[in-house]
């Protein structure tokens, strides 16, 4: 049973916007938290039922994803 349908739809909806190709990459904490403060315009497209924390970017069609374990393991 999904947790959260709300973020799901979310996150597909934010997708299918884009018309091109979409390249999903993963990312390291620190990669991550640098793409967070860039000034790249990246929209938030989190996945809860993975548990990850993703960003896109609508210009390259990039995902960047990292697992929730993985951002948060450093304190």
């Amino acid at each position: 049973m999904l947790r959260n349908p709300e973020m799901i739809l979310s996150r597909q909806l934010v997708l299918r916007q884009f018309s091109g190709g979409i390249v999903q990459r993963q990312v390291r904490h620190d990669e991550f938290c640098a793409l967070l403060l860039s000034r790249r315009p990246l929209e938030r497209c989190n996945d809860d039922s993975t548990h990850c924390r993703s960003l896109f970017d609508p210009h390259t069609g990039e995902l960047f994803d990292i697992r929730e374990s993985d951002l948060f393991a450093r304190a």
